[in-house]
């Protein structure tokens, strides 16, 4: 694969994952509101425990879809630490599922998911901070 197709690939799918991001945040939202009572009569935590199962199921699938990029030779060690970031979020989201409950959310193992989310973007964003010194340099 040309490196532009790779690059273009990847810009497709990180928008994918800004979307992924965004609505696990709104979920995070709403478990603070469910919690707070400041939420509509419709919200329940075995509701949003079921929206958010079916959006780990999608994203795990959007994970399976990236490993089939194929990187050009150029950008071999970028992909694995792109791999190696949706796996860590993988993980983090699934943890944030398990935490929720019917009766409420299991703060701790929320939390663990979060901060296992962060880091992984931190390892993500250092990635591109990286290839782009690269892109710059030459």
């Amino acid at each position: 694969m040309l490196s532009e197709d790779y690059i273009q690939i990847v810009n497709q799918e990180l928008d994918r994952l800004l979307v992924y991001e965004t609505v696990f945040k709104e979920y995070t939202t709403t478990c603070h509101k469910l919690e707070i009572g400041n939420c509509y009569a419709s919200e329940n935590f075995e509701r949003l425990h079921d929206y958010f199962s079916r959006n780990v199921l999608r994203f795990n699938h959007f994970v399976a879809e990236c490993y089939r990029i194929q990187a050009p030779a150029e950008y071999t060690g970028f992909n694995q630490t792109l791999l190696t970031s949706l796996e860590a979020i993988k993980h983090a989201v699934s943890l944030m599922l398990m935490a929720i409950d019917v009766d409420g959310v299991n703060h701790t193992l929320y939390d663990s998911g979060l901060h296992e989310q962060a880091r992984a973007h931190k390892a993500l964003d250092a990635a591109f901070a990286a290839i782009g010194g690269t892109a710059q340099a030459m």
